[in-house]
């Protein structure tokens, strides 16, 4: 008599289906159940297009996801994709309404569950295994090996320029840590970690249980890096998503539990990598589904990890200084826009000090010395107050022309890193063009004449006072574009600040 036969699950005939879908994988969704199987693809980062690899990749992943979701890995089972057999992972189905990404977009969640889960990871990284290895040399690897795969798959979405403007900082900031990532190596802070930590993984049950699904399964090298690398993903999707004072207080959390992710500077660079990781992700899944907004999510995505990148530079104070009608407003604004720094203005200081509007022009007696060391003072507290305030770096715009008035301004700064001074130079005819120019601008705020942008220009006095590594002069006649790239060029190089 032959033997009782067994019918394999089919996945396209559960009741109530619905069918959630990633670059490598779909979920398919049914009642209190998800069955996730993995495409037969293969990229740069993962080949899964056999079945015992499927199948190996499946058993990893239940295996691997016991310390952060115990509750929602149930195993590994055969069934029936399409009519084929296939390895799929069952699990225990968690509702979308309970995703950290959900409730931050509802607004439900709190403090408590933020503190929750920057403690749980920092007991996670704690008991990790340690791995040999790491460091400095393996981090810049990685940040290139993610460039290079962006440069042979994406140079129509992210052009070399651009990919190079995301690439250099990160690499500049490595080798500026080198010794503090090889310690932290050495340390033991190079563990094995989630390797995904982003927000649509992280599920807070309505009992105030807490689940972290989806730990990276597919290669344990992608998962294994320094704790704050680790983090930093959380933080950086966090942040994407508008919630930056999420990622804060996880941070808090972490840290007073006693983890240790490191100085600010290695988080952001660890950040902007993971954004610019994540932009690839999103490309990828933007081929495979054009319709959809993944390619307004990478865009999203490698803006991000422009701002995370000013982050990662030593100075948080930025002058843009020059006689009047040298582009130095202008510049300043395309920074702002670029780094997500806030900008203060002598001329918007100096006419809120008048009570003007600033359109309007303000009185000769506004220019006098004794008022002008006023507005240079104030424009330095200010300055200092939105770094107080938790900016991560300012922009000054404001002439600078005398030592007299750069000493009042950087007293009140009373900040102990010295600021970086881009000094904008045009040819005399082109700042007199564009001081005429700007007579028929209803919106222009400086009241600068061609004649008052002639005299201060003959009156600039040189900024000789500040150290040459921290003094950049720019030809400002140039593209917007290619004058901001020189600036950040000379940021990431040995010709800028040490």
């Amino acid at each position: 008599m032959p033997g009782p036969t067994h019918t394999l699950l089919d996945l396209d005939a559960l009741p109530g289906l619905s069918i959630a879908e990633t670059h490598g994988s779909r979920v398919y969704l049914s009642g209190d159940r998800a069955y996730k199987v993995r495409k037969a693809v293969r990229f740069p980062f993962l080949d899964q297009t056999a079945v015992a690899d499927r199948d190996r990749l499946a058993h990893t992943e239940v295996r691997i996801n016991a310390d952060l979701a115990p509750s929602t890995y149930l195993g590994v089972i055969t069934a029936l994709v399409g009519g084929v057999p296939e390895p799929v992972v069952e699990m225990r189905r968690f509702a979308e309404a309970s995703t950290l990404v959900s409730r931050l977009a509802d607004g439900r969640v709190n403090a408590a569950m933020l503190e929750q889960l920057g403690q749980r990871l920092a007991v996670f990284h704690a008991a990790a295994p340690i791995r040999l290895g790491g460091g400095a040399a393996e981090s810049l690897a990685r940040i290139d090996r993610n460039a290079e795969e962006l440069l042979a798959d994406f140079r129509d979405a992210l052009p070399a320029r651009d990919l190079w403007r995301r690439t250099r900082p990160l690499q500049a900031s490595v080798l500026l840590h080198a010794d503090l990532l090889d310690d932290r190596a050495a340390a033991g802070h190079w563990r094995e970690g989630h390797g995904d930590l982003r927000a649509d993984h992280v599920v807070f049950d309505d009992d105030g249980g807490l689940q972290i699904v989806d730990r990276l399964e597919f290669d344990p090298s992608l998962r294994t890096h320094d704790v704050g690398d680790d983090l930093a993903f959380l933080l950086m999707d966090l942040e994407a998503r508008g919630a930056r004072w999420a990622a804060e207080t996880v941070l808090a959390a972490y840290r007073t539990a006693g983890g240790d992710p490191g100085p600010p500077q290695l988080l952001a660079t660890w950040s902007a990598y993971r954004a610019c990781v994540s932009a690839k992700v999103a490309l990828l899944r933007h081929r495979q589904a054009p319709q959809g907004r993944a390619a307004d999510r990478a865009h999203e995505l490698l803006q991000l990890a422009g701002r995370l990148a000013w982050r990662t530079r030593p100075a948080r104070t930025y002058v843009m200084c020059g006689p009047p009608a040298t582009g130095k407003s202008t510049i300043a604004a395309v920074l702002s826009e670029r780094s997500g720094f806030p900008v203060v203005s002598s001329d918007v200081v100096r006419k809120r000090a008048e009570g003007v509007r600033l359109t309007e022009r303000a009185a000769p007696a506004a220019y006098s010395a004794a008022r002008t060391n006023a507005v240079y003072r104030d424009l330095g507290l200010a300055a200092a107050a939105a770094l107080d305030a938790g900016a991560d770096g300012v922009i000054v715009d404001a002439t600078m022309g005398a030592s007299a008035m750069r000493a009042v301004f950087l007293d009140a700064l009373a900040d102990s890193e010295q600021p970086i001074f881009v000094e904008c130079r045009v040819p005399r005819a082109e700042a007199d063009h564009r001081a005429r120019m700007r007579l028929h601008d209803v919106a222009a705020i400086s009241d600068a004449t061609p004649a008052v942008a002639a005299r201060l220009a003959a009156a600039w006095e040189p900024l000789d006072e500040i150290p040459a590594a921290h003094h950049l002069v720019v030809r400002a006649d140039r593209p917007l574009a290619a004058v901001l790239d020189g600036v950040e060029q000379w940021l990431d190089t040995a010709d800028g600040p040490g």
